[in-house]
């Protein structure tokens, strides 16, 4: 394999892709590497950990490819080998133990392993098809991706639950102690359909659709589902820093059965308080000094309809409290959330926040006043 680029092309190429690969040679040295086809025209880029699969094809100028063909070659390396040359073009001279990289002055010799011997994820039987605005999707997952669990014995709470139902496309998140739920409508409607998608997966298209935003006009996005695998195309714009090249991705979804958020959603709250996130953040912001990961709540008391005292208590018998406005309708009520949950969620949201409660031990749901048929989080309550 034979090729002659321009460096910074083959940099975003290899970005799109490479943080797909298994750096930590969990299955096996060939999946730190990144997969190349060469051929007249184009370029493709493979990277996978077997969980999830990117690929980034790029099209060829005349003369770019000199010989074609395939190898594999270490993702990370050559990826801080690119960024370092000074020149701007970069040639890849590849035989079935070695590449030779070049350029200008600078020349580097890496390994290879073989193409072949580079696994595939499968191949996806796509039964289902949705369109979706990019933005539409990337507001989607960035509204709950949050409330992920990153390890938990309880696999499918690691992804995100995507459940199509007609002309309504949700998104839910937990990690058992909170629960993001965003809502999207579609411009057609699809049979009723529950998957998981992993949490890695859900990362890496987040990025990617991030990346296209920034770079391209806002066009439908197709996502693809069968029984195992979901999966991507995404194109970027001519005018872009990418240059017309596709991405796709291939994810295999999780199986399990991921809870009823419909049943973790509470109602019948007594007791309701709104407040501006602005300030409510920067109340937590400051109050968040003395917070620790042993003891990472902070206590709010509700006992007048416009000020609430918030205050934090550490193991080391440090305190803070402040009076935050609030607009509150109920009894007195004593409940301690966790300040980064909390945060979380601030984070997200824009204008004023609605906590409705019931108890000191009972989950609150959070929303944006005016938004809460997009956007539903549940916070559990600490003990105090």
């Amino acid at each position: 394999m034979k090729l002659t680029i321009n460096r910074d092309i083959l940099i975003n190429a290899i970005s799109l892709v490479a943080k797909a690969a298994d750096k930590h040679h969990r299955i096996g040295p060939i999946l730190a590497n990144i997969k190349f086809v060469l051929t007249q025209d184009v370029l493709t880029l493979v990277a996978s950990d077997l969980e999830v699969e990117l690929t980034a094809t790029v099209n060829l100028p005349a003369g770019a490819c000199v010989e074609a063909g395939e190898t594999t070659l270490p993702a990370e390396k050559l990826f801080v080998i690119c960024k370092t040359l000074s020149d701007e073009m970069v040639s890849l001279d590849a035989n079935e133990s070695r590449c030779l990289v070049v350029g200008g002055k600078a020349k580097y010799t890496l390994k290879t392993l073989p193409a072949q011997d580079f696994p595939s994820i499968g191949a996806p039987n796509i039964n289902t098809w949705l369109q979706i605005l990019r933005t539409t999707l990337f507001d989607l997952i960035s509204h709950t991706r949050f409330a992920m669990a990153t390890q938990d014995v309880r696999h499918y709470l690691t992804g995100m639950l995507f459940e199509i139902n007609g002309d309504k496309l949700t998104a839910v998140a937990t990690d058992g102690h909170r629960l993001a739920v965003a809502h999207r409508a579609l411009e057609s409607s699809y049979d009723e359909r529950r998957v998981i998608m992993p949490g890695k997966a859900v990362g890496e298209l987040e990025r990617l659709l991030g990346e296209i935003a920034k770079n391209s006009q806002d066009e439908p996005v197709s996502l693809g589902f069968d029984e195992e695998f979901m999966q991507v195309s995404l194109a970027f714009s001519d005018d872009s820093e990418y240059r017309g090249m596709q991405v796709g991705m291939v994810a295999r979804l999780i199986e399990g059965r991921f809870p009823d958020y419909r049943r973790v959603l509470p109602s019948g709250h007594d007791k309701v308080a709104v407040f501006n996130k602005e300030e409510m953040g920067e109340v937590l912001r400051r109050l968040s000094i003395l917070v620790s990961k042993d003891a990472p709540g902070v206590l709010f008391h509700f006992a007048q309809a416009d000020t609430v005292k918030v205050s934090v208590n550490n193991r080391e018998q440090d305190a803070a409290e402040e009076n935050l406005a609030v607009s509150y309708q109920g009894e007195p009520l004593e409940v301690s959330f966790n300040e980064a949950y909390l945060r979380a969620v601030l984070r997200v949201l824009d204008g004023d926040i609605r906590i409705e409660m019931t108890e000191a031990v009972k989950p609150a749901l959070i929303y944006q006043v005016g938004d809460e048929m997009n956007h539903q989080y549940v916070v559990m309550p600490m003990r105090v």
